[in-house]
């Protein structure tokens, strides 16, 4: 099983430790350089990335991985400048989509 995590920021650097394959990239991404981080999530079976490097790629994933036959597992992580990610708020606009009305947010307290 193949397994790669992709990053900007030192801290990917420790999933060497758990025996991922590290790449480290420049915040801000050449097209090249994602042409070159899409290759290798669609070759590997589990991907983490730090969120500022996803929402670079995403619209290219979103147009490929549909027609993936087995598409990696795909693991979004905030990067430690970042408090959040904006995975959440995907989820619920597609979610929203699906169903077909928006959804309301209910927030705890």
């Amino acid at each position: 099983m193949s397994v790669v995590a992709i990053g900007a920021t030192p801290a990917i650097d420790s999933m060497l430790l758990l025996g991922f394959k590290v790449i480290k990239v420049p915040e801000r991404l050449g097209e090249s350089t994602q042409e070159e981080i899409v290759s290798a999530l669609l070759e590997s079976k589990v991907a983490v990335v730090e969120e500022p490097i996803y929402a670079q790629i995403s619209e290219k994933l979103g147009r490929l991985l549909p027609y993936v036959k087995e598409p990696p597992l795909l693991v979004v992580v905030p990067s430690h400048e970042q408090l959040s990610t904006r995975r959440l708020e995907e989820l619920y606009q597609r979610l929203s989509y699906a169903v077909g009305v928006r959804l309301k947010w209910m927030r705890r307290e």
